[in-house]
């Protein structure tokens, strides 16, 4: 049988879609629930270079939704972005993968978003969805931020949002979806979050914590982004600002309203460069 491995997918977009997608570098930051998902669809589309960022080891609890590890690899002592790596190898060897086990917090992060084409955000903390915001807007990346999330109740509410930011047309912060108080908070240096507590007596332990994280929803959610993503890089068409999944009622909705218009972030940062001076977030002691 002879054939093309992309044979089925350039029925929908064409060669020339997947020659803009080989010809893609794409960043991914956070190789966790969601971030593996992403890096295995971009790699079996055929996204020709990927950068995988995070400082993360794999632990027992990850085992329940991580693609790229397996049952023998050591827990402690196995970086989730050389796990995502191996597997991307497997996949397809000719795509260029760069793991980055460091936070986004560090040069080498902060280079690896600068350098792409197109950034996913697969991350859990306020503070550094902020700094993604402002950053992909500063050098004009594309940016897909992915999220999901379980909501108390009887039953529960669960689901995600993916929120695509392009070309200063809406971002996380103007469409609501990113709690600038709490990022604040994750932004402060020790010395600042031990003044806080002081006066105000607000445990660090208290403002994070894992949740619930389970594969399907993780799988759902993440898919969405890559089909938004697809659309965009082959020219099919722009991606929807802002989709919301709702696992309870199965059903995944557009955002109706348009993102404010006097945004910061999406018209005084968009495009600015080093003029927006991102990199003095990477002065900070982190805690």
């Amino acid at each position: 049988m002879t054939g093309n491995r992309f044979d089925r997918q350039m029925l929908l977009f064409g060669a020339e879609g997947q020659s803009r997608l080989r010809a893609a570098k794409v960043a991914v930051i956070g190789a966790g629930g969601t971030g593996c998902f992403i890096i295995a669809q971009l790699a079996l589309l055929g996204v020709g270079e990927l950068v995988s960022v995070d400082a993360d080891q794999a632990d027992i609890t990850t085992r329940n939704r991580h693609l790229c590890v397996r049952h023998g690899d050591p827990i402690p002592g196995t970086f989730k972005v050389e796990a995502a790596a191996r597997m991307v190898r497997e996949f397809d060897p000719d795509i260029r993968f760069s793991p980055v086990p460091l936070s986004l917090m560090t040069p080498e992060g902060f280079e690896a978003v600068k350098s792409a084409d197109y950034v996913f955000g697969c991350v859990d903390r306020e503070g550094v969805r902020l700094v993604l915001t402002e950053l992909c807007a500063a050098y004009a990346k594309p940016y897909i931020d992915v999220a999901t999330g379980v909501e108390p109740g009887t039953p529960p509410q669960y689901g995600g949002t993916v929120c695509c930011s392009v070309g200063g047309g809406g971002c996380l912060v103007c469409m609501g979806e990113l709690d600038v108080e709490e990022a604040v908070r994750d932004m402060e240096t020790p010395d600042q979050q031990r003044d806080r507590e002081a006066i105000y007596g607000v445990a660090a332990s208290a403002l994070g914590g894992r949740g619930p994280s389970v594969v399907s929803i993780n799988g759902v959610v993440s898919s969405l982004a890559v089909t938004e993503f697809m659309k965009l890089c082959t020219g099919l068409g722009m991606p929807a600002p802002l989709l919301r999944y709702d696992g309870r009622a199965a059903r995944v909705s557009i955002r109706a309203e348009g993102p404010k218009p006097d945004c910061y972030y999406c018209k005084a940062v968009w495009g600015s460069g080093s003029g927006a001076d991102v990199e003095r977030y990477l002065l900070k002691p982190r805690r």
